[in-house]
């Protein structure tokens, strides 16, 4: 397939892989606005407005709006977790959930035991993030019976956050944000708050950078542009919020990304950066 296709049909795209382990009540750090997670042992709870989905050893789970549906550790926990995205015009607005996932789909269970996806590896041969995601993405829409639950966590939160994943890089404010889910700024912050720990706006940032970690990743591109394009006004600025959002400076993450070290993102870090707004969300 060529690079120009995943631009306008539908497609999967894993980017990186990884083992996580929760404490009870512990919320998974969602390093992605998207994310895919296998339970191995242990319980967790992927929210939703109509009650909690109970995952169980060897059930997954695909959340295109990682923030909207905080997941929550129900006792010690150990997960398959992988940064997978699904392009296209119709990505899931809700919760993808496959029950027994881990015996029904073994194989695609077993590519990521055996060959986990690295940042460097991404890098390196991006057709393999196609094919990888092609296969846990297939498997996931044919476990799930290719549909998503009829009710999200919040239609206000997803139609407002689905507007500025849209176009990230637009001079949102919260009146046109407000405005373009019919709602006034109190109630859109008040219901925002309530689903994902964040404000619209701490939300809005966060999708920056992410597009900023991407651009890191892709590009030579300065710091200074890069800071621009993420919408700081000034280097030093854009280097504490990435700093705060993933554990290690911008330098380092492009390094690490790349594979030029020998090791890769502080998770720790990122974890604790990450994890302390989807904690106030759980609590």
């Amino acid at each position: 397939m060529d690079d120009s296709d995943g631009s306008t049909a539908e497609a999967w795209v894993l980017a990186v892989s990884r083992t996580v382990r929760l404490a009870p009540g512990e919320v998974l750090p969602p390093y992605r606005t998207s994310l895919w997670l296998l339970v191995r042992e242990g319980a967790v709870e992927v929210a939703g407005r109509t009650g909690p989905h109970r995952l169980e050893p060897g059930d997954a789970a695909y959340i295109h709006r990682a923030r909207v549906h905080p997941v929550r550790a129900l006792s010690v926990t150990s997960l398959a977790v992988a940064d997978l995205r699904r392009l296209g015009k119709n990505p899931p607005a809700a919760p993808l959930i496959a029950r027994d996932f881990a015996a029904r789909q073994n194989g695609a269970v077993a590519l990521l035991d055996l060959c986990p996806m690295r940042p460097e590896t991404a890098v390196d041969r991006p057709r393999m993030t196609t094919a990888y995601g092609e296969i846990l993405g297939s498997a996931m829409l044919s476990e799930a019976g290719g549909a998503t639950p009829s009710t999200a966590a919040d239609p206000i939160v997803h139609r407002a956050a689905g507007a500025m994943e849209s176009d990230p890089l637009h001079g949102w404010t919260l009146s046109e944000i407000a405005g373009h889910v019919h709602v006034g700024t109190t109630v859109l912050v008040e219901r925002f708050r309530r689903a994902t720990g964040l404000s619209p706006m701490q939300y809005l940032r966060r999708l920056r950078l992410e597009q900023a970690m991407d651009e890191l990743g892709r590009t030579d591109a300065p710091l200074a542009r890069v800071a621009g394009t993420a919408g700081y006004g000034s280097v030093e600025a854009f280097v504490r919020a990435f700093r705060a959002h993933t554990g290690c400076t911008p330098g380092r993450w492009r390094q690490s990304i790349r594979g030029l070290t020998g090791s890769t993102m502080n998770t720790r870090a990122a974890s604790t950066a990450a994890t302390a707004p989807s904690r106030s969300a759980a609590g």
